[in-house]
């Protein structure tokens, strides 16, 4: 009896621990789910923006937030670093300690600055891809102040741009981004011109965040913009800015009726993806941790809904770091090809 009593308490005592550290795993011990508790979290997690608040990048990241909080268990902050067309926020993320503690948004704009050398450090060295999260589709869309009386689709804009040659301007966020990339590529075909003659036509102008080019374009000021189709639906949806054409493959679930480029064949599918990149020397574990988090928030029904609501699903969003990686080289061919059609690269 007494071997009997001792084995039911040690089974009872081991029942009793098993439940103890299902609910700590369910409240959130700072392991990331997948990582088998590999990487302790410890402290708070900074999520770096290259860009202002208000624009596609910094709102792909604001649902997110909450729910990598959740499963990682400490404090996740974004920090805005805006400026130089994201190459502030990058230098800022390459000076942060290779600790598993802060990360970078990034998109294909810094693999631009890099073509140019505009990053005082190697940047496919420095840093490496954790996750992308979503794949956007750029829009050129117009001024409704703007352009009425003027002209009414996209077609209109092309003619009218050719009868008033340098009346239009188009703003973006990185002259030699790749929403500039996606701009030019299509104007050209459209207007019958190679890409460096765009600018005889339409003026190109820069604007340091989303939400200062949307006001500009909603007063008149600006004509024409270029911007990922979920950072101005609202305005879409009030009728105060127009969708001229998405720079796609497909039309997209939002504006059905807005042609494509494939529609009209030009051959200009450039879109704003956006991915979470680490120091390339931070602790594998780390950077495992925080993939199988991001994947688990990315899974959630409130970020589905988010990519829902923001067009994003019209296109493959989340990818690992393989995928990403293949992704980014593939992309260096063709701004490669881009930056030297402009003249920029020999």
């Amino acid at each position: 009896m007494k071997k009997i009593g001792q084995v039911t308490i040690i089974a009872v005592l081991l029942m009793t621990l098993s439940v103890a550290a299902v609910f700590a795993g369910g409240q959130g011990d700072g392991a990331a789910a997948g990582t088998g508790g590999a990487w302790k979290w410890e402290r708070k997690v900074t999520l770096v923006c290259p860009w202002g608040v208000g624009g596609g990048a910094d709102g792909t990241l604001r649902p997110l937030q909450p729910l990598l909080q959740d499963i990682l268990g400490v404090p996740v902050e974004i920090v805005n670093v805006e400026g130089a067309g994201g190459a502030n926020g990058i230098v800022f993320t390459q000076k942060q300690p290779a600790d598993g503690y802060t990360y970078v948004l990034t998109t294909q704009s810094i693999i631009l600055l890099d073509l140019q050398k505009i990053l005082p450090f190697d940047y496919q060295k420095e840093l490496q891809p954790v996750s992308k999260l979503v794949h956007s589709t750029n829009l050129l869309t117009s001024s409704k102040r703007f352009q009425t009386g003027k002209y009414n689709n996209f077609q209109e804009m092309i003619a009218y741009a050719k009868a008033h040659p340098q009346e239009l301007s188009c703003g973006m966020l990185t002259a030699t981004g790749q929403d500039s990339v996606s701009m030019k590529q299509t104007l050209a075909a459209a207007l019958g011109v190679s890409i460096p003659e765009v600018d005889r036509y339409i003026k190109t102008v820069p604007y340091g965040g989303g939400a200062e080019l949307t006001a500009a374009m909603v007063g008149g000021h600006l004509s024409l913009g270029v911007s990922g189709s979920e950072e101005i639906q609202g305005l879409i949806e009030s009728g105060d800015i127009i969708p001229l054409i998405a720079m796609s493959e497909n039309r997209l679930s939002s504006v059905p009726n807005v042609p494509c480029t494939k529609d009209l064949g030009i051959n200009s599918f450039v879109g704003s993806w956006r991915a979470i990149y680490a120091r390339t020397n931070t602790p594998q574990a780390a950077v495992d941790s925080l993939a199988a988090a991001l994947k688990k928030a990315w899974d959630s029904p409130s970020y589905q809904e988010f990519m829902k609501n923001s067009g994003y699903l019209d296109r493959p969003g989340y990818a690992t770091k393989a995928e990403t990686q293949a992704l980014a080289a593939s992309e260096y061919q063709i701004f490669t090809a881009y930056l030297k059609d402009i003249g920029i690269l020999k």
